[in-house]
This record gives structure tokens, C-alpha cells and sequence, in this order.
């Protein structure tokens, strides 16, 4: 490719010969111009160019003349010697190319000559090679017919391997010949006939079924006189056929053999006559059973596998096939034989822990020695060094179910017991019961009150989860009966108006029992046995209620002097679990007099303040679940203390599973009950019939954790927490159901009342008469069916907390009023006396005043305010100086009188005397 000149570069002008410039003009000429003149231009042109390149030609040859001649006569020479050369080529030529003589065509006949003759001599050869083959193979075919007709099957065999070998060398060309596929068919026919006398032989030489295991030692073949022992069948038969059988016989001996064997208890008859081997198994009878016998009779099969099978299988079968049968072996001695046998109670472990070792044993001598498994493999000796473990286990899933059928079966709600319950108090002279910081009951505001013994309370509901009380000791809750023959301690000097021929309760029921755990925060020590006497009472004073006193309290304030024959709560005897069941009357309430304060001046230095006996109602299905739960720990101590098993550093310490399973026993009942029964737990008793069985089961799990006889730190712990969660568990549905109904009653008296608005029309009156009635009524409803459940104190607690939310709303929506006329004033008046009639639930003994003012912190503000509504306003400042007034704040008073009367200035010095404060008891 030649390079580019650049357009910036100058062009050379192109060289124009004489023809080009001519044949130029020539193209030039049109028809016009052309003539005969313009055509002898051109020719005379021609001519003359014609002319002048022959003078130039005839200059140049004579410039240098002797140089032309030299080359002229080369050029001759060279032309004379190219004709030569073309005729000795042509000469050439025709000696190679010509068809009689040539070179070429005689050599193409000559090489195809010798190529005709090396095919036929090839062919030749390859047609004897085929020939011999073929007839070897038919030869060897034929003495294989003759052996198989002879029935001599373990050298048909062999024969047969030798012809495989044949037919496997075969040259391809031949395999398609009709001579070699007809004696392949008859070979494999052949064969296949010698597999199936093969694998009949076998299955007539070893039979298993599930009674039988027979061996002959040797078998006639069908259609001949040849007998063939095990043996030689077995090495005979090919590899596929052999793996077939032995996968089919892997099941039997499995199945008939090993399963059967260990499943069920059977007697051995062995037998040998005659060239067979035979054993065979009967059924026995259960009832006399050892079941060291069924591994007796697995040995003795095995034995006799062994000797009669095993060792006639050829490599490497022989050594592959027992060892396929230990992991069915150990796998059926495991699960049908050892976990199937673990015993159901501590009494028959003993001799199964014989079985065990003799289990042991067998995998050793059988498993390992007999049958070659891998030493360190050894899956049975492993489960029996856990073998503690998997009793605990077993009898944590027996234990675990039979609590399921008994949680989860219907209770007869007659199907009850009772619990005593003693709260014995030490009282000093100088000291009273305090009252905590947010009390609002502030009954004797003018004495110093001695802190109590409780921990602090870290929420509304009372739960300290976390926070392991110091409880101090109370007394232990015994059956009725034993409580009939006890005695209460006289209190000389009870100032409060308790009465002091309170009876124990006359119950029929006896409860074995133990002390129960103030389910509100009493510090309670643990109760001794059933049938031991109660413990002195100690000198630490009583832990307070706090939670529901708080609950009970809000927004209750201090009283005057006035009011000193009203008693302090700390008379209020502590929250327990026990309903009331006896014919004498409860815990009283003071007496509403001024002797009180004489009384309690005239205290001893140191005074015991027996209170009365209180019971409550537990199902009798805690007593099931607390006999399970202490066999289960009786069971758990027995083994630990039998020595039977010694721990292993795999497994835990012996008894560990099962005494934990008595905290899962529980924690089962805990979980489900609320599950199963929840349409029960919705009904007015139902809640406080589980609060009680959770208490219950929280004191009797406090006083297991204390009887236990060295207890592990985890037991210890998961007890302490199992019987906080019961307690938990028991305030929270006590005050869940409290609670349920104080928002019911609060939604009553909100949506029916309004407010109290208008009540000056009698349609609004109406409406309001008819919510107060249906709060009436719901309270008096709800403390009819909860007066045979409760204690006494939880009782009149739980009464007074639901009468408080009707109060408190009627309080609340009273003062809120910014107006009320007189008629609205006596109605309200009137609406506010209809609930008075709740007085009557606190009073058992008509002679004795009602202690309702200790149970319901807004009685006094209540009834104080049904008089106001009617009062003058020089009543109400009479009130207001004595210091009866002490329950309103200063500003609801306020309120009132504003709402209540006109605006004149009897008003407007009244509500400045109430502006001053209240005024501050004298001390006398």
C-alpha cells in the first residue's frame, strides 16, 4: 500500500504520452467539428510521433552500439536454450504420462495390485481370529451345558465367569454377528437358571420366621443328585443376588429374631440331626418373666448365627454383614427392651439396674467380640451410664402426665376444705401498729407510731419480685379439729373492741395443712407439721398490709380528737387467704366510744394480743397436687440416698430430675388451670377460689422448702421461686377481682348517675335512684358470694375497697357540682342515705357497733357529706371548728358551700374560717 502524499504538499504534473494527448483531441471532436482536415491532423500527428520515437530508438542503440550487440546475442542464446529445455520436458512428459509404458500408470497398478492382496490377506486373518474366538466360546459353552445339566452349580459358576470373560473380549465387529448373539442368549439363559438354583438352594437351605431359624448344612439341587452345602451356595451365589438375600435375611433376623426376642419373653429349643440346624421359639408366660432371659435368648441365636451362617458368608461379607446387624441390635435393645423396661416406681430400679449390666455385658461379649464393632462405639454402655438420668426422666413425664389428667378433671366446687389461720400480735405500752407513710386512715394522729417490719412496696400491686423478705413467725394453720381443742389467750387488755369470747371455728373438715403466707406482705414464719403445736409469737411486730391499706387509704386524711373513739387500723387483723367458717363473729372493729383512749392509756408495758382464728375455703384438689408433690420429693430423697446409681460426670446428681419435677407438678397447675378454666375464672367466685389455692400452695411450698432434708441450692431456689410465684399469683387474682368490680361499680354510678346533674327533675332523680340501687344491690351480691371464701379480713378488706369506689365516685361527682338549689341539695341528700344500707355487712353482733369505718376510708367524709347537703352554713362551721370536717380538703369544702349557698357575706366569712385551715387538735 503505497503512503499518502499530504494535500499540503505539492503535486508532480502527470507525465501525458503522445497516444493519451491524441486520443484527448480525439474525444474532444464532436460531430461538428470533426472533418476530414481534423482527421489528417491527427494521423500526420501520428505519423510524425511515430517518427521521432524511432530516431530516439536508433539514437539510443548506436550511443552505445557494442553493448546492443552484447545483448542481442544473449538474447539469441537464451532462446535457443529455452526451446531445448521445452523439448526434453515434453520427452519427459510423455515417458511419465503415457498409458502403455509410463511411470506413473504403471505404479498405480502395481499399488493396486498390492493393495487387493493385503485386504483379502487381513480379511483372511480376521475371519479365523472370529472363527477361533467363536469356536473357543462355544466350546466353553458347551461343557457349561454340561455342567448345568450335571447340577454341579458352583462350577457353572465358574464357568460362567470364564465365558463372561469370553464375550467381554469379543471383538466388536463380531458382537453384531447373528452366531455370537445367539450363544449370548443361550448363555444368559443359562445363567439365570443357575442364579435361580442358586437362590432356590438358598432359600431351601436357610429359613427364619418369627418362631423358627433352621440351616441345612446341605442342600440337593432340584433335578440332580448333587448335594451342596451352605457353604458353597453362599460363595456361589453373585454379588447382586447375594446382597438381595442378605438384605431380605437383615430383615428377618431383625424383625423375628432380634425384635422378637427382646419385645417379648420366649423360651429356645435348639436342636442339630441330620445335617440341620434348627432353633426355635415358644411364647412364655409374662408373669414369671426375668428379662435377663430375653438377652440370654439373643445370645443364643447369635451363638448360633454364627456358627452356622456368619462364618460360611464369603469376603467381604463375612465380616461386613454381622457388624450391620449391631446397630439393629442395639438400637432393639435400647428401645424395646431397656427404655420399655424402665421401672415406674423406686422399688423395682434395683433389678432392673441388673438388667442393665447385663446389658451391658452382651454389647461387650456379643456387640463388640462377637459381631466386631467398633470398640468405641458403644451406644448401650453410654445410655447406662445416664442411665439415673433416663429413670428421672421417665418418671418426670409419668408424674408430669398423671398431673395433667388431674388439672385438667372438672372440680366439684363442694369438693372443699378448710384452713386455719393464727395471727397472734405482741403490742407494747408505749407503741401502737404504725401507720405507713401514704395511710391515709390517720386514726390517732397524736401517737408515735413504730415502724413496721415490712420491706418497701415498689408499685400499686404490692409485687417485690425481687426482694427475699425476713418474715417473722406466725403461727402454723392446723385442721379444724385440732383447733377445736385450743384455747385462745385471754387478751386483758384489748382496747379495741375485739370481742373476747371469739370461738375457734366449728368446722368438720380437718386440714393437714400447714401454715399459710400472708398473701399481703405479713412477715410469717414457717409453720411446723401437721399434729405440732403452733410456735410462740414472736416479739417482732407483724408486718403490715401495705398494698391494699394504700389502695384503701387514698385520700383519706387525719381525724381530730373528736373523733378518738373511732379505732386506728392497725387493730385491722392481717390480710389472710381463709374465708370465715365459723359461728362466732369475726375480728370486730373498736368500739365507737371515747373509753378507747382510757383503754389504751391504761395498756401494760408489754401486752400479747391474741385475735381469733380465721379460715378460708382451698379446693381439695390442692391436697392431691401437694401429695403428689411431697411423694415426689420422698421419692427423689430415696434415691439420692439409695446409692444405686453412681453419679457419672456426664449426667446429674441422682435425684436432681425428680425433685425438680415437684416444682414442675406446680408450675403445670399454674400454668393450665387459668388455660383449662378461664370461663370458671370469669364467674364472681372463681378468682377468689384460685387466689385461695395459690396462697394455700404458696405456704405449703414454703414449708416443704423448709422440711427438705439436704436440700441442693437449686431446689432451694426453684421452691423459693415457685412459691413466690403462687403468692404472686394469689394477690394478683384477689386484687384483679377487687378491682374488677370497683371499675364495674364506677361505670355504674358514671353512667347513670351523670354526674348527679338535675336531680331537681324527677325523671333525673329517678335515674340516679335506680344506678345507686343497682350499686346497692351488685355489692351486696358480690359479698354474699365472697363471705364464704374469704378470711375475715380479706374478706371485709375486699367488701370495703369495692363500697369505697362507690363512695369515692359519688364524692367526686358531688363536690364537682358548681350549683346545687335546694331541691337538688335534699335529693342528693337522699341518694347519698341509699347506700347507709352497705353499713349493714359490717356488723356481725347487733350489740357491737360497725367497724365500717376501718374498712372503708370514705365513710366518715361520705355520711358527713349526706348531712352537709342539709346543713346550715352555722352548722357547718360548727362542724368545720370541731374538727369533724378533717376528711374534706380545704378547697372541696370551698366548693361545697359556694355550690350550696348564696353568695352573702355569712358565706364569705364561712369560707374564709375555711380558707384558715383546720384547725389543730389541742393536746390534752
Amino acid at each position: 500500500m503505497a503512503f499518502p502524499v499530504p494535500s499540503h504538499l505539492p503535486r508532480k504534473a502527470e507525465t501525458e504520452d503522445v497516444t493519451s494527448r491524441i486520443l484527448s483531441r480525439m474525444d474532444e471532436a464532436t460531430d461538428r467539428t470533426l472533418n476530414a482536415s481534423l482527421a489528417k491532423s491527427w494521423l500526420d500527428e501520428l505519423d510524425s510521433t511515430i517518427r521521432t520515437t524511432k530516431e530516439r530508438i536508433h539514437d539510443r542503440i548506436h550511443a552505445d552500439y557494442p553493448q546492443f550487440e552484447r545483448e542481442l546475442e544473449t538474447s539469441r542464446t537464451i532462446q535457443k536454450r529455452l526451446k531445448t529445455l521445452q523439448n526434453n520436458v515434453d520427452d519427459l512428459q510423455s515417458s511419465i504420462t503415457t498409458p502403455e509404458k509410463g511411470l506413473v500408470p504403471t505404479l498405480i497398478r502395481a499399488l493396486s495390485a498390492h493393495s487387493t492382496l493385503a485386504k483379502e490377506a487381513t480379511s483372511a486373518r480376521i475371519r479365523y481370529e472370529y472363527l477361533l474366538h467363536l469356536s473357543k466360546v462355544y466350546s466353553e459353552y458347551q461343557e457349561l451345558l454340561s455342567l448345568s445339566e450335571s447340577g454341579n452349580l458352583p462350577k457353572v459358576v465358574g464357568q460362567c465367569n470364564v465365558i463372561s470373560q469370553l464375550l467381554q473380549d469379543v471383538p466388536p465387529p463380531m458382537e453384531q454377528t447373528k452366531a455370537m448373539t445367539d450363544l449370548k442368549r443361550k448363555f444368559l439363559a443359562t445363567k439365570a437358571r443357575t442364579e435361580e438354583q442358586l437362590s432356590d438352594a438358598y432359600n431351601r437351605s436357610i429359613f427364619v420366621s418369627s418362631h423358627e431359624v433352621t440351616i441345612h448344612s446341605t442342600t440337593q439341587v432340584r433335578q440332580s443328585e448333587i448335594k451342596l452345602s451352605t457353604k458353597d451356595i453362599l460363595q456361589s451365589l453373585s454379588t447382586t443376588s447375594l446382597s438381595t438375600h442378605l438384605s431380605t435375611l437383615h430383615r428377618d433376623l431383625t424383625t423375628h429374631c432380634i425384635d422378637g426376642l427382646l419385645k417379648q419373653p420366649m423360651s429356645l429349643s435348639m436342636s442339630s440331626e441330620a445335617g440341620t440346624h434348627k432353633i426355635q421359639c415358644f411364647p412364655s408366660p409374662p408373669n414369671d418373666e426375668v428379662l435377663s432371659s430375653r438377652l440370654n435368648n439373643l445370645a443364643t441365636v447369635l451363638e448360633f448365627l454364627f456358627s452356622n451362617l456368619f462364618s460360611h458368608l464369603p469376603a467381604p461379607q463375612d465380616i461386613m454383614f454381622p457388624r450391620s446387624l449391631t446397630k439393629a441390635i442395639t438400637g432393639s435393645l435400647l428401645n424395646s427392651l431397656l427404655i420399655p423396661s424402665l421401672p415406674s416406681s423406686f422399688d423395682q430400679l434395683s433389678s432392673y439396674l441388673t438388667l442393665v449390666q447385663n446389658a451391658v455385658s452382651f454389647e461387650d461379649k456379643y456387640i463388640i467380640e462377637l459381631l466386631g464393632n467398633d470398640t468405641n462405639d458403644r451406644p448401650v454402655k453410654s445410655w447406662v451410664n445416664s442411665v439415673g438420668g433416663h429413670y428421672e426422666r421417665q418418671r418426670r413425664m409419668l408424674i408430669l402426665g398423671d398431673t395433667r389428667r388431674l388439672v385438667l378433671t372438672p372440680e366439684n366446687p363442694s369438693d372443699t376444705f378448710t384452713v386455719d389461720v393464727d395471727i397472734p400480735r405482741e403490742i407494747e405500752d408505749s407503741t401502737v401498729v404504725p401507720v405507713q407513710e401514704e395511710d391515709a386512715w390517720g386514726f390517732g394522729s397524736g401517737s408515735q407510731k413504730e415502724k413496721p417490719d415490712s420491706s418497701k412496696v415498689d408499685d400499686d400491686w404490692g409485687f417485690d419480685n425481687d426482694v427475699e423478705e425476713d418474715t417473722a413467725p406466725s403461727s402454723a394453720t392446723q385442721t379444724s379439729a385440732e383447733s377445736n381443742t385450743k384455747t385462745e389467750d385471754p387478751d386483758p387488755a384489748d382496747a379495741w373492741g375485739w370481742n373476747d369470747d371469739v370461738t375457734t371455728p366449728d368446722s368438720g373438715e380437718t386440714t393437714d395443712e400447714s401454715a399459710w403466707d400472708d398473701p399481703w406482705g405479713e412477715n410469717s414464719d414457717v409453720s411446723e407439721p401437721m399434729g405440732v403445736a403452733s410456735p410462740a409469737p414472736s416479739n417482732k411486730p407483724a408486718k403490715v398490709a401495705s398494698r391494699l391499706e394504700r389502695l384503701a387509704n387514698k385520700g383519706k386524711r387525719k381525724v381530730n380528737g373528736s373523733s378518738s373513739s373511732i379505732s386506728s387500723p392497725e387493730i385491722i387483723p392481717p390480710l389472710s387467704p381463709s374465708p370465715p367458717q365459723s359461728v362466732s363473729p369475726p375480728a370486730s372493729a373498736p368500739k365507737m366510744s371515747a373509753t378507747s383512749k382510757k383503754a389504751e392509756d391504761k395498756r401494760p408495758a408489754r401486752l400479747a394480743l391474741s385475735l381469733p382464728k380465721e379460715t378460708y375455703v382451698v379446693s381439695s384438689r390442692m391436697r392431691e397436687i401437694l401429695d403428689l408433690v411431697n411423694n415426689v420429693l420422698r421419692e427423689s430423697q430415696q434415691f439420692a440416698d439409695s446409692h444405686l446409681i453412681a453419679p457419672h460426670e456426664s449426667s446429674s446428681e441422682p435425684g436432681s430430675i425428680l425433685s425438680r419435677t415437684a416444682v414442675s407438678v406446680l408450675d403445670l397447675y399454674r400454668s393450665l388451670y387459668p388455660v383449662v378454666f378461664g370461663a370458671h375464672l370469669n364467674s364472681i367466685e372463681g378468682p377468689i377460689r384460685y387466689s385461695n389455692n395459690c396462697l394455700f400452695l404458696s405456704q405449703e411450698v414454703e414449708r416443704i422448702k423448709h422440711q427438705q432434708h439436704k436440700p441442693s441450692s437449686s431446689l432451694q431456689s426453684e421452691l423459693a421461686d415457685c412459691q413466690h410465684q403462687f403468692k404472686v399469683m394469689g394477690d394478683s387474682w384477689y386484687a384483679d377481682a377487687i378491682d374488677k368490680y370497683r371499675l364495674s361499680i364506677d361505670t355504674i354510678i358514671s353512667e347513670g348517675a351523670s354526674g348527679f346533674t338535675y336531680t331537681g327533675e324527677q325523671d333525673r332523680y329517678d335515674e340516679c335512684e335506680a344506678a345507686l340501687n343497682r350499686v346497692l344491690k351488685e355489692i351486696r351480691m358480690v359479698s354474699q358470694r365472697w363471705k364464704g371464701l374469704l378470711t375475715k379480713s380479706k374478706y371485709y378488706m375486699a367488701v370495703g375497697l369495692i363500697t369505697d369506689a362507690a363512695l369515692s365516685r359519688i364524692l367526686q361527682d358531688i363536690l364537682e357540682l358548681p350549683d346545687i338549689p335546694e331541691v337538688e341539695s335534699h335529693r342528693l341528700s337522699e341518694l347519698c342515705r341509699i347506700l347507709h344500707a352497705l353499713e349493714g355487712l359490717f356488723v356481725e353482733d347487733s350489740d357491737q357497733p360497725s367497724f365500717v369505718v376501718a374498712y372503708v376510708p370514705s365513710w366518715l367524709k361520705y355520711s358527713y357529706l349526706s348531712e352537709l347537703l342539709e346543713a346550715s352554713l352555722a352548722d357547718i362551721t360548727y362542724l368545720f371548728e370541731t374538727g369533724a370536717l378533717v376528711d374534706f380538703q380545704v378547697d372541696e369544702l370551698v366548693r361545697l358551700v359556694k355550690a350550696l349557698f348564696a353568695d352573702t357575706p355569712l358565706r364569705t366569712n364561712t369560707i374564709n374560717k375555711i380558707m384558715d385551715g383546720h384547725p389543730v387538735p389541742s393536746e390534752t
